[in-house]
């Protein structure tokens, strides 16, 4: 099984903010496996790394770990692509479902490698057409 993994999902399996997504660790386990593949536009890291230094900020994580927490989230077995050719379908999907184009970023790249889609933000959700 190939599946897009969003921000806000791949941050709960490292930062107790709410409920993982449903399926998404037995996901993983899989991944680590080699039964499936996670998948995300490049800027995903680059949002991770913007939540953890954002939790240091406000004193929820040290320095050291803040750091230690970005290497982990490096280390995990996804496989980033490039989001030069989704931003045009992206703006399409962030116009047609109130997204931001960040968001609408991972909704492009689930539906052009007809993945499933793992949020735990419920709008992206609903634009998938995930429950909840």
């Amino acid at each position: 099984m190939i599946a897009v993994l969003d921000t806000s999902a791949f941050l709960r399996l490292f930062i107790p903010d709410g409920p993982v997504p449903p399926g998404l660790e037995q996901f993983m386990r899989g991944v680590e496996r080699g039964e499936n593949t996670a998948i995300a536009p490049e800027l995903m890291l680059v949002e991770a790394g913007n939540v953890a230094n954002k939790k240091r900020l406000q004193g929820v994580l040290s320095a050291e770990e803040t750091l230690e927490l970005v290497q982990l989230m490096c280390e995990m077995p996804v496989r980033y692509l490039s989001h030069r050719d989704l931003i045009e379908p992206a703006v399409r999907l962030a116009s047609e479902h109130a997204l931001t184009v960040y968001d609408a970023l991972y909704l492009a790249l689930a539906r052009l490698k007809g993945a499933r889609l793992f949020t735990a933000d419920g709008d992206l959700a609903r634009a998938a057409g995930n429950p909840g």
